[in-house]
């Protein structure tokens, strides 16, 4: 699957589309809704995980706005704060509160957004 992993922290942006990429996905990174809205609009992506809290452009925001543009795409919230509920109310498919492990990213993304996929 074709991923884009959102989050204005370097190093966990790192970590994540490392891990993601090392389960088989293609990956592509962003480090705001920005920078995430320019790739979406001309890419194609099956799943979108992005964090809640960012500058120049929240995830919810985003979320909004990928919801708006691209149905389709699945998205996964990541929050640390109470912004889940608010993930929920924009669109998100699927929310994962911080801390979370890689296995749980990764079930998110194989079995609970794309159960068929294996």
């Amino acid at each position: 699957m074709r991923l884009l992993v959102v989050d204005d922290n370097p190093e966990l942006l790192e970590v994540l589309s490392d891990a993601m990429a090392l389960f088989g996905h293609e990956v592509d990174t962003a480090k705001d809704g920005i920078d995430a809205m320019d790739l979406q609009t001309n890419q194609h992506y099956d799943i979108v995980i992005t964090d809640a809290d960012m500058p120049r452009l929240d995830g919810i925001e985003l979320c909004r706005f990928i919801k708006t543009h691209s149905p389709a795409v699945k998205i996964i919230g990541m929050s640390g704060s109470l912004a889940l509920a608010e993930f929920k109310d924009a669109g998100a498919d699927f929310c994962l509160s911080k801390p979370f492990s890689i296995d749980q990213l990764r079930d998110a993304v194989e079995n609970r957004l794309h159960p068929l996929h294996h």
